[in-house]
């Protein structure tokens, strides 16, 4: 008997509870909405690819020497700030040295030699044509001579001449011997002597001794013309300056002291490393006093230091928005708010693919330097591929797509005139705003008003008043969307600076005695539904 006591209070508990809990249900208001406002401001908006990347310095140069030897000077260490041909190490030069100054020596005795050969030259080659101009002179009067004794009729003569220059001569000795006169015979016998010799040289000249006088002195003349041609020439290659034989032997000579002097320099300037560019010391792996060899770097330079460069990795699909020029922006996880600007300067075209999935490497230059960054940090890297500065922007969860349409709701009765949407919006009657009480109609209605709201900017069949929460007091206003970075929104048209907007809807339970009307954005539960599911029931 207990137990059925026990059994039937248990039972009326059960009973009692569910029927407060019916009551709560039916008796349960439906969720009240509030709009969650904002405002057109003026501002800026930016499409970016966000990445990663790390700092590095633009350009690493190993610095060797180019011989080996004993490390005599080192005059930098690591962080040092080097300028372009500042002396950094040295190997011991005393013999380099040495055989430098030798050369310079053997250089400045082989100038001199050819210096003193110039002047000799400029002697030489003007004496040689004087002697050459005055040998063809006397070849020239000798070869008129010469074709003067060579007359036939000139010998005939002198050969008539000499013999009666004998005869007389015969004559003039038999006188003197008739007389008796001794001095006379001795003088008349030697005129005779030469009256015979001279009649001899002229009938030997009459018998071809004058014809080879004659080809003789042509060949004399022919010869002395050619050493004159010779000497001209000369002279003529002097004053153009083609040196002769000597000089070109002394040049010679000149040019192999040169080629030593520069190879005795080339050693000694090995034994020294001077910094290529301005930059700062990275790494320096010699003590001095050491030796060292022609393989090894002693030390790294980074060139123009100043100015880092970030490596970053594009995914492959956004590979194709990203070009030279284009500007980004660095940032550290340690100073989130200080930014760092930058240029892309170089896009790899081939990719790098790990685990199936392919990047692309960007180089970024740095726009200025800052003292918070080390090569080797890692880095925040977003690239810029459109922006839009100081203009009119809006929330992007305000943009509303309807049809082809874009509107903004805002706040307030409609225009006078004008539907739901708001100028310029069809409207298929009803009430021109939403208000608070006034929903009504299931998930079904709701849905063919949907349906209505995409053909609606075409057939004027579609309500704005549909697509507007209850409890919000709002109207649509066509809008012109520029660029649109999924944060912010360019608005073009449609607004204007400081304009109240709505971005979404805030709901609460309450209790009433009305049926809750379903489907609407905000109903269900308290607290704030998300701005997609917002935008979603004003699609």
């Amino acid at each position: 008997m207990k137990r059925k006591w026990i059994i039937l209070g248990v039972a009326a508990v059960v009973i009692v509870g569910g029927g407060f809990w019916g009551y709560s249900k039916l008796t349960a208001k439906p969720a009240a909405a509030s709009a969650i406002t904002g405002n057109a401001r003026i501002g800026d908006v930016q499409k970016v690819i966000t990445a990663t990347g790390s700092v590095k310095y633009p350009e690493l140069i190993p610095l060797t020497f180019q011989q080996g030897g004993k490390l005599v000077v080192l005059n930098a260490k690591v962080g040092d700030k080097v300028t372009q041909g500042q002396v950094l190490a040295q190997l011991e030069t005393d013999s380099l040295q040495l055989n430098v100054n030798q050369a310079r020596a053997n250089l400045a005795i082989a100038q001199a030699k050819l210096k003193q050969t110039l002047g000799s030259a400029d002697s030489s080659v003007y004496s040689t044509l004087a002697t050459a101009q005055q040998n063809l002179s006397q070849a020239t009067q000798n070869l008129a001579t010469a074709r003067q004794n060579a007359d036939p009729g000139i010998l005939n003569n002198n050969v008539s001449m000499a013999k009666q220059n004998l005869t007389q001569a015969g004559n003039d000795l038999a006188a003197a011997q008739q007389a008796g006169d001794a001095a006379q015979i001795q003088g008349a016998q030697g005129k005779l002597a030469q009256a015979q010799q001279n009649l001899t040289i002229a009938e030997s000249e009459l018998n071809g001794g004058a014809a080879q006088a004659l080809a003789a002195a042509e060949a004399q003349y022919t010869a002395a013309q050619a050493k004159l041609r010779e000497a001209q020439e000369q002279v003529t290659q002097y004053e153009q300056g083609q040196p002769s034989a000597d000089v070109l032997s002394a040049q010679a000579s000149v040019a192999q002291a040169e080629s030593s002097l520069a190879t005795a320099q080339t050693n000694l300037d090995n034994a020294i490393i001077k910094a290529p560019a301005d930059g700062v010391i990275t790494s320096v792996s010699v003590e001095n006093n050491q030796n060292v060899d022609n393989k090894t770097a002693i030390m790294t330079l980074a060139a123009d230091s100043g100015n880092f460069q970030v490596d970053t990795v594009i995914d492959q699909a956004d590979i194709a928005q990203i070009q030279n020029g284009q500007k980004a922006d660095i940032t550290l996880d340690t100073a989130p708010n200080v930014h760092i600007s930058g240029t892309v300067t170089s896009v790899d075209l081939q990719g790098t693919t790990t685990q199936n999935v392919t990047t692309y490497k960007a180089e970024i230059q740095l726009d200025q330097s800052s003292d918070l960054l080390r090569a080797g940090m890692n880095v925040n890297v977003g690239i810029v591929l459109a922006e839009a500065k100081n203009v009119l922007t809006i929330p992007s969860e305000a943009v509303r797509r309807i049809g082809e349409r874009t509107m903004v709701l805002v706040p307030g009765a409609a225009p006078n005139g004008a539907g739901a949407g708001g100028a310029g919006v069809p409207s298929s009657g009803g009430n021109a705003n939403r208000r608070g009480g006034q929903a009504s109609g299931t998930q079904d209605q709701q849905g063919q008003q949907g349906q209505q709201r995409n053909t609606g900017a075409q057939s004027g069949a579609w309500s704005g008043a549909a697509a507007i929460p209850a409890g919000i007091e709002a109207h649509l206003v066509p809008v012109e969307i520029g660029l649109d970075d999924g944060t912010n929104a360019e608005v073009k048209s449609g607004l204007t600076d400081g304009q109240e907007i709505i971005v979404g809807v805030r709901s609460t339970s309450t209790t009433n005695t009305s049926r809750p009307a379903s489907g609407l954005p905000g109903t269900g539960g308290g607290g704030q539904n998300s701005l997609g599911q917002f935008n979603r029931a004003l699609r």
